[in-house]
């Protein structure tokens, strides 16, 4: 008896050759594609995060020698403005560390 694919099954995706049967290569190959396409999507969001950063980064020293924030609060402030570049600039190396690691292999 041989199985085939209703019309608008949710595995009609996998079914490459168009013949109206999913076969266990046609399977195995959609996994690797969906492993790809889910790598690629955590990519551009860890790429997105250092992008972020870093441009928060720049608006937040714009912002620090303004003349809309007071050199008191900025003395206020320190301690802690030093640790948002610290956390930033390491989600920014972290990025580049990891990409440049992994592009080697």
């Amino acid at each position: 008896m041989q199985k085939s694919l209703q019309k608008n099954s949710n595995y009609n995706k996998y079914d490459v050759d168009g013949d109206g049967e999913v076969n266990d290569n046609e399977l195995a190959d959609m996994e690797k594609i969906e492993e790809i396409e889910r790598q690629n999507r955590k990519q551009y969001a860890q790429r997105q995060m250092a992008w972020v950063a870093i441009w928060s980064m720049i608006v937040f020293t714009a912002v620090l020698f303004s003349p809309i924030v007071s050199d008191a609060r900025v003395n206020a402030l320190a301690d802690l403005l030093g640790l948002f570049y610290i956390a930033q600039a390491g989600v920014v190396g972290a990025f580049m560390g990891v990409s440049a690691w992994m592009s080697r292999k």
